[in-house]
């Protein structure tokens, strides 16, 4: 059994705030046995405001606040903090690129041993653009845990993401992500993207028979309300922990990740979505015929 706890965090732009609130959280989450602590994208500087619209000040901000995953003062912080109470830690930041002016949105796995790997983020809206570098891998980390592949936010919306994280062999498919509540009315049970939310979640883990972890900030946030829901979805797409809608806090849950998989592969006729996958006939996903959609 492995106890995970996933974080509906209260976000802020004060990088001292808000990496005292990521080393407190994750001292809770250890207090309550937690093994693997997950936050938000982009939790250690804040995801950016406005984004949707060309604001050079802004998008000024988060290159002046990345940081390398490498030698970056607030990562380092995190990482020893991860190392000092034996717990696996994702989290989100903007990360410093090779060259000048490149950054990435990025999500960065640190445990026990100290750093294991990052995520960079492979599916970047053309107004996110103007800010990040898009990532080009689906890298899957091996862990005391099990093997944790990382998507962030946009990704979830491809199920070509978490299927490419589960033929690598992922276990845990684990989602950081700025999610507000927009188009309309701002109540989370009838909002739309909140209903896109959940549904995603439990698609994603339902369709590829694997742990679904998601972690959301939570209130208002930068000009938005932020959706929060925070959850952990077993491999049968129920969820089993939630922090709920908008209230920051901590979602926790103790799990069997081997057991899981192995129950939803038995109850769902065995492991039939790697069996009975045909790529050969995925011709427009493969690109060997054109696309009929102009994106």
């Amino acid at each position: 059994m492995t106890i995970i706890a996933t974080v509906a965090l209260e976000g802020s732009y004060d990088i001292e705030i808000s990496t005292k609130r990521h080393l407190t959280l994750m001292a809770e989450a250890a207090e309550a046995g937690a093994e693997l602590v997950v936050f938000p994208e982009i939790s250690l500087q804040g995801y950016p405001p406005d984004l949707t619209s060309f604001y050079p000040e802004r998008i000024q901000a988060a290159y002046d606040n990345a940081e390398s995953v490498a030698d970056g003062p607030h990562v380092r912080q995190i990482v020893e903090q991860a190392r000092a109470l034996g717990v696996h830690t994702i989290f989100g930041m903007n990360e410093t690129g090779d060259a000048p002016g490149v950054i990435y949105n990025t999500m960065v796995l640190t445990g026990p041993e100290g750093l294991i790997g990052t995520y960079r983020k492979v599916h970047v809206g053309i107004t996110e653009q103007l800010t990040w570098r898009r990532g080009d891998d689906w890298p899957v980390y091996e862990t005391a845990l099990g093997r944790i592949g990382m998507l962030i936010c946009y990704d979830k919306m491809w199920p070509e993401s978490t299927r490419e994280l589960m033929l690598r062999g992922a276990d845990l498919l684990v989602m950081s992500t700025a999610w507000p509540m927009v188009n309309g009315e701002q109540d989370p049970e009838t909002n739309i993207w909140a209903e896109l939310y959940r549904l995603y979640d439990r698609a994603r883990a339902a369709e590829n028979s694997r742990w679904f972890v998601s972690s959301n900030f939570a209130g208002d946030f930068g000009g938005c309300r932020f959706l929060g829901l925070s959850q952990i979805v077993d491999p049968m797409g129920r969820v089993v922990a939630t922090t709920g809608a908008l209230t920051p806090g901590i979602a926790v849950a103790d799990i069997d990740i081997a057991g899981g998989i192995a129950a939803a592969n038995a109850h769902l006729m065995g492991a039939r979505l790697i069996r009975d996958r045909r790529p050969d006939t995925y011709d427009a996903v493969s690109g060997r015929i054109p696309n009929a959609v102009d994106g």
